[in-house]
């Protein structure tokens, strides 16, 4: 995996160490976790799942670091800068989810190696899950992205059809099921395994 950006890789250790200290849920998401499981694309932000009962500690951690959070969506998504950037797409994403695919990769979630350190990763079929869950009619942009990613991933073998579905079954999102099946050319029923953990 191609190393993070230095700043990035201090403001990613400093939400890290406050969040383990803390004992929170939390997950690296989006194209850092693709790079973990195997397919690396550019990118200069990386997406920060957070449990939600951390959200006002570790916002309140950063802040009194001097590093600027941003409310985008609040109270589901945030944006902290390294401090003193001048590149605003380099950027933490913290994004603290309700029930949901989200939710259930944080919980899943396990701890792969990132430059040097041991860091929780979502995995793989809860990344494509969410990824299945852009809506092509309110973002057609992200949708074309998505679904190249979702392309690649599966060329290169790095996901399993089934696990992906079990995610969506989950969270009984019957749209991005259907998006599973045409987005990754799949022409016939996928099983589901026999055991479901839930």
């Amino acid at each position: 995996m191609t190393p993070l950006d230095k700043d990035l890789q201090k403001l990613l250790r400093l939400c890290a160490k406050k969040l383990d200290a803390i004992d929170a849920e939390w997950a690296i998401g989006g194209a850092t976790a693709m790079a973990a499981h195997g397919y690396e694309r550019q990118t200069k932000d990386i997406d920060l799942f957070v449990a939600d009962d951390a959200r006002e500690e570790l916002i309140e951690h950063l802040t009194s670091k001097g590093v600027a959070v941003t409310h985008i969506m609040p109270p589901a998504h945030y944006i902290a800068r390294p401090p003193k950037t001048k590149d605003l797409d380099k950027r933490l994403d913290l994004l603290f989810p309700a029930l949901g695919v989200e939710s259930l990769g944080l919980m899943a979630a396990r701890r792969h190696t990132i430059d040097g350190h041991e860091l929780p990763i979502m995995p793989i079929e809860h990344v494509v899950a969410l990824k299945l869950q852009t809506d092509p009619i309110f973002d057609r942009d992200r949708y074309a992205k998505d679904a190249q990613d979702l392309q690649e991933l599966r060329a290169r073998g790095l996901i399993e059809p089934h696990r992906v579905r079990v995610v969506l079954e989950d969270v009984s999102d019957q749209a991005a099921l259907d998006r599973l099946h045409s987005l990754l050319s799949l022409d016939h029923d996928i099983p589901t395994p026999r055991l479901r953990l839930r």
